[in-house]
């Protein structure tokens, strides 16, 4: 039997496991920062995957008695090809085992993704606290415009995490 390498790379969706497919079947699903590896016979098969908020991508492979490897990366979209709610595209590149990442990598990619949640979720806890003060000012003035205002800060919460994830993709540069 052939084994098949993947490594997920992508700086896209932190939170999402993305389903793996041969062959239109799913066979697992793939974390942030996770390889698996893929116990299959030799032969020709179409490797999928896709997430909710990226558009899926394909590759087809050929599978010797030989160990093969793909990495699952991710690109931002242009504006004209982005539907809503997808924003990124899925890419696979094929690559040699020995080029894989070691653990110390995917150890690092997982901190620099800590980081940029640390700093996403900070500044969503300053909107939410923002939205709070209002409400609260809102509430003690009888001000109904106070009370509206409020509503910005909430409205902004799921675009502020979003624009996180875009500017990480751009940091990749690929």
């Amino acid at each position: 039997m052939a084994e098949l390498l993947i490594q997920r790379r992508d700086r896209a969706g932190y939170w999402e496991a993305y389903p793996v497919y041969v062959n239109r079947e799913q066979v697992a699903r793939i974390g942030f920062g996770e390889t698996i590896r893929l116990q299959l016979p030799a032969g020709r098969y179409q490797i999928n995957c896709g997430g909710l908020f990226g558009k899926e991508d394909g590759i087809w492979i050929e599978l010797n008695e030989h160990r093969k490897a793909l990495y699952l990366n991710a690109e931002l979209l242009t504006r004209k090809e982005r539907h809503w709610p997808k924003y990124y595209r899925l890419l696979w590149q094929e690559s040699s085992p020995v080029r894989l990442q070691n653990q110390e990598a995917q150890t690092q990619l997982k901190v620099e993704q800590g980081n940029a949640l640390i700093r996403a979720f900070g500044f969503l806890a300053l909107l939410a606290l923002s939205a709070a003060w209002l409400f609260w000012q809102a509430q003690s003035g009888a001000d109904s415009l106070l009370a509206y205002l409020a509503l910005i800060p909430l409205a902004l919460i799921p675009w502020v995490y979003r624009g996180v994830l875009i500017t990480e993709l751009k940091k990749q540069g690929v």
